[in-house]
């Protein structure tokens, strides 16, 4: 009952504390929206308003994503969580970069996550892979490419290189204890306020390890059987062959 009690407490003392980034666009603290329709995930605790909430974007200035033309609905959506993470979830703080706290460093995203963003955008049409560089502003709403448009399946290889440079070192690809924008992400957050992880993005839980342990012994399995399956044939195992 006394550790129940110390995590609540716990728990209710990162509430009262909690801040939002400090980019202006952002409230000063999180509070409730029940209003949010853009960002309902993050609708009991936001960092983001209503009257913000329609105009987001992931890069921090305010311009639009529809840079070479308006992106396909699919590929939009992706973009879209990833600003409501952004600007409304009042977990970044977790991941702001030291030098520039109102930017992320190394926010962990599944690897999932990025090939099907990748695949939902493949046919769009970007003209840089930092979409933080690579773009001129003629006032505080407007910006243009420096390049050429093109697809993103020719500016990205994968999805994990779309995930790792669209936004600089703002995100960082993993395999588990990530995020996928969705209600599941609180797991892994609550892991990180634990003091599960680093700056340099979510270290590996017991889970984790649990499943490279039996990946490695399914490796090690294969391996052996192909040793013994070579050293009946006489070849290839190190040793002898018996005549």
């Amino acid at each position: 009952m006394l550790w129940i009690a110390i995590v609540l407490l716990c728990g209710m003392v990162r509430q009262l504390d909690a801040d939002c980034l400090p980019t202006g666009n952002h409230k000063a603290s999180p509070s409730p929206e029940a209003h949010l329709r853009d960002c309902p995930l993050y609708a009991n605790n936001a960092c983001c308003s209503v009257d913000t909430s329609g105009k987001m974007n992931i890069s921090l200035d305010t311009a639009s994503w529809n840079r070479c033309g308006s992106l396909s609905s699919k590929c939009e959506q992706f973009f879209k969580q990833l600003s409501c993470f952004y600007h409304c979830s009042p977990d970044t703080t977790v991941w702001a970069n030291p030098p520039l706290s109102s930017h992320l460093l190394n926010v962990p995203l599944c690897h999932g996550f990025c090939g099907q963003w990748y695949k939902a955008c493949k046919n769009d049409l970007t003209c840089t892979r930092n979409w933080n560089s690579g773009l001129w502003s003629s006032n505080a709403t407007e910006t243009n490419c420096t390049s050429e448009c093109i697809p993103f399946s020719k500016m990205y290889k994968n999805g994990r290189d779309l995930c790792e440079s669209a936004e600089g070192d703002s995100f960082k690809v993993r395999s588990c204890n990530c995020l996928n924008m969705d209600k599941d992400d609180e797991k892994v957050i609550k892991s990180v306020m634990q003091g599960d992880s680093t700056k340099d993005g979510v270290t590996e839980k017991p889970q984790c390890r649990g499943k490279r342990s039996i990946m490695n012994k399914l490796k090690l399995s294969i391996r052996r059987r192909s040793l013994f399956v070579e050293d009946i044939d006489g070849s290839g195992s190190g040793f002898p062959a018996t005549k």
